[in-house]
């Protein structure tokens, strides 16, 4: 058997680990989501207009011919397939341009939505929308037609979770960046916050709308796609308390240098690779 390493070295190993940053280290799992709601703001004073179930929706300012107005896409991914207690460590959107007003490239940000909102029946052709139906989004409502936003054009977060320049048709990923983590962490951990993102194009320039394919096309693949990848809460549990906290850390030390149940990269040894693993999945 081999012999355990004194506590300095297990001491050294912990800041190591952290160092080197401890996620890194882990094998995390990957999810890939459909969305499940989305529908467009369209700039109106009175909100008679959606895009509940139409196969499109919209980000920017549309030309003269739309009434130069806005557009702001809403999307929402259903995330109640990763575990309560999940640690989230990257997150990408891929969505289809189907069609731009321009060709050119425009950014076109996410911004997450601060409160509930809703996807009627309403089947619009374009970007000008068809009659709100009930339970439809507006620039006016939430959930049309009694649910008002507190602020016309919807109520989201001033931070930009993640941008994109997008130009002419095709597929383009918005990539992880740490408050596209960060959002997607919260929804996990509190699922009734889980408001999705609002989808804010050029809304300065004309005609710089760009249009996205919503979860109603027939194409699958076209799809508003999330892919969200995490370390699952109780894969390094070793205590059997559905957590990963102290608890595992100490029976995790008390194995150290010798095989065992902590040998999570099966090495043969319970080392500071292990204790990356376990940092990394951390709970509580």
């Amino acid at each position: 058997m081999k012999s355990r390493s004194n506590p300095a070295a297990v001491t050294t190993a912990i800041t190591v680990a952290l160092a080197l940053g401890v996620a890194s280290a882990v094998s995390a799992d990957t999810v890939v989501l459909t969305s499940v709601t989305d529908n467009t703001l369209i700039e109106d004073p009175t909100g008679a207009f959606s895009c509940g179930a139409a196969q499109y929706f919209f980000a920017g300012r549309v030309g003269v011919n739309g009434g130069s107005t806005i557009r702001r896409g809403a999307v929402r991914f259903d995330l109640s397939s990763i575990p309560a207690g999940s640690t989230i460590t990257g997150v990408s959107l891929r969505m289809y341009c189907s069609a731009a007003g321009l060709t050119s490239a425009q950014t076109v940000s996410l911004k997450r939505f601060q409160a509930s909102w809703g996807e009627g029946p309403s089947v619009a052709f374009g970007g000008g929308g068809a009659p709100s139906q009930t339970n439809d989004v507006t620039w006016l409502h939430r959930h049309y037609p009694g649910t008002l936003w507190s602020t016309p054009g919807g109520q989201f977060t001033s931070t930009i979770t993640a941008s994109r320049s997008v130009g002419t048709v095709g597929y383009y990923t918005w990539a992880s960046t740490p408050q596209f983590i960060t959002d997607v962490q919260a929804m996990v951990n509190q699922p009734s916050s889980n408001f999705g993102w609002m989808v804010q194009g050029n809304e300065t320039t004309l005609q710089a709308v760009k249009r996205f394919d919503s979860h109603e096309s027939t194409v699958a693949a076209s799809r508003p796609q999330l892919t969200v990848v995490y370390l699952p809460p109780t894969s390094y549990d070793l205590t059997g308390d559905n957590k990963v906290n102290g608890a595992d850390l100490a029976a995790l030390l008390g194995g150290w240098g010798v095989d065992g149940p902590a040998d999570f990269n099966n090495d043969g040894t319970v080392g500071a690779a292990d204790l990356a693993v376990l940092l990394g999945a951390w709970t509580s």
